[in-house]
């Protein structure tokens, strides 16, 4: 029963506590100020996250990728399918002809 008893007063000590809780006194442009920081502290992060992305290295980045671009275009026009096939078959070893097929 003493541990329903230092239990029961624990509770009502603690019920007993809530009386003392008061109103507390803010500035009124505490709200305006604390949503001035997030605010800030966003736009930090966002900006230092792109920063290193500056436009020269934009547009370096844009002719790097049209160059390669226009490169890997012009070689595929270069070589054809069966060019590469024959090289293909003559590294392996293989015949392109039909004449030495097994079904003919």
């Amino acid at each position: 029963m003493k541990t329903n008893d230092e239990m029961n007063k624990k509770v009502k000590a603690t019920l007993d506590s809530i009386e003392s809780i008061s109103e507390v006194k803010v500035s009124p442009f505490f709200k305006e100020n604390v949503m001035h920081r997030i605010r800030n502290a966003s736009e930090d992060i966002q900006d230092a996250t792109w920063s290193w992305f500056t436009p020269k290295l934009q547009m370096a980045t844009l002719v790097c990728v049209v160059v390669l671009n226009f490169m890997a275009f012009n070689n595929i026009q270069e070589t054809t399918y069966d060019t590469n096939v024959s090289n293909f078959a003559e590294s392996y070893g293989l015949s392109t002809s039909t004449e030495s097929s097994i079904l003919n």
